[in-house]
């Protein structure tokens, strides 16, 4: 049996290209080689976040989360964690994800726009390594 390890979960409607999420992911660093943090990590206050953990993607535009999660890493144990908690689907339709693996977001703030697109804190859920 593996570790349990939490992954925090972020659910959004941005419309965007894969380029921009990538942008918007793809964290800055100082001329002395600083972590300055990328647009979401800052948004949202993670400190430092190493590129490994994180998972962000577009996904065919849906209301279902077991739809949205297919495919990402451990997407069975944390839809099993999701369905567990009783977390229901997001009221609007998502079509971005963003899952930070190895980390236990504190969910303040729960919601921050980023490029005028609002992204929502779904949680954090367990996963087996």
């Amino acid at each position: 049996m593996g570790l349990i390890k939490s992954v925090s979960i972020w659910v959004a409607n941005t419309n965007w290209e894969e380029s921009t999420l990538r942008e918007v992911m793809n964290p800055a660093y100082s001329e002395d080689g600083d972590f300055l943090g990328s647009e979401f990590t800052n948004a949202f206050s993670l400190g430092f976040v190493d590129d490994d953990s994180i998972e962000a993607d577009k996904v065919k535009l849906t209301k279902s989360l077991s739809e949205a999660i297919d495919g990402f890493s451990y997407d069975v144990d944390i839809f099993a964690d999701i369905k567990q908690k009783n977390i229901s689907s997001p009221i609007h339709e998502i079509d971005t994800l963003a899952l930070v693996y190895d980390y236990k977001f504190s969910g303040a703030p729960l919601t921050n726009s980023i490029r005028h697109k609002q992204f929502f804190f779904l949680g954090n859920f367990e996963y087996r390594e």
